[in-house]
């Protein structure tokens, strides 16, 4: 094993948790990066897929795998192992290791991928655990559990609805304001905190939007008056 083989064996591994990593960018589009990568479980999760994909690209010679590409040529061997374990090794990993035969005399195939599936759904379900985990955290650091707090977010998250670039996502931001109806105080604020941030670049941009609107409600009564005649379902006294 020389250098060459180390060299694109750590090919393999860069594609292989670059690809993975795409899916949770796609899932949390409105996170930024730190928020989505910078936890323990998305670490072992990189670490899960770089050891399947080094496992395809050591023993690709001793597998029947058919390659054929139109863009690589098959002739350079060491490049070919490590873009098809990079791109393909969750393919290869599928691919079964025994056949066991059923009562019905069916055929089901083993691989790996039963162990890389049931690995990869733990340590995501706990990284999504994590991302609500923090976005719970952020949302505490600027809900100031007062009781003009709704009318501060509903300010917000209109403003967002008004700079809406389309009709059509116009629509969708107020008919997601229209589903929090009737929620606790917390929960309405929490349920708007989400909006805003999907809406946001960051954290600290997420909470300019609701400290400008805090201002808003402080210093214009009509304004206040305004938003809590929205609300009234949940400043309207309780008989």
């Amino acid at each position: 094993m020389d250098w060459t083989f180390w060299g694109c064996a750590a090919l393999s591994v860069i594609i292989s948790v670059s690809l993975s990593s795409v899916e949770l960018l796609t899932k949390y589009q409105s996170r930024n990066l730190g928020e989505i990568f910078w936890s323990w479980y998305y670490l072992w999760f990189a670490l899960l897929n770089a050891l399947f994909s080094f496992v395809v690209y050591w023993s690709l010679p001793v597998l029947k795998v058919e390659i054929n590409s139109n863009l690589v040529s098959l002739g350079d061997q060491p490049l070919v192992r490590a873009i098809v374990a990079g791109l393909g090794y969750l393919v290869i990993a599928r691919t079964s290791i025994l056949d066991i035969k059923t009562k019905t005399g069916e055929p089901v195939g083993v691989g790996f991928d039963v162990i890389y599936n049931g690995v990869a759904q733990y340590l995501l379900g706990f990284h999504a655990k994590w991302v609500k985990k923090k976005m719970r955290d952020d949302f505490f650091e600027v809900f100031g559990d007062q009781a003009d707090e709704p009318l501060v977010f509903l300010g917000a998250t209109k403003f967002i609805i008004a700079q809406a670039s389309t009709a059509d996502e116009q629509r969708s931001l107020s008919d997601r304001l229209d589903l929090c109806r009737d929620l606790s105080a917390t929960d309405y604020c929490f349920y708007l905190y989400n909006l805003i941030r999907d809406n946001s670049t960051n954290v600290a941009d997420a909470k300019k939007q609701i400290e400008d609107p805090r201002l808003q409600v402080a210093r214009n009564p009509q304004h206040a008056a305004d938003l809590r005649e929205e609300l009234s379902w949940m400043y309207s006294p309780k008989g």
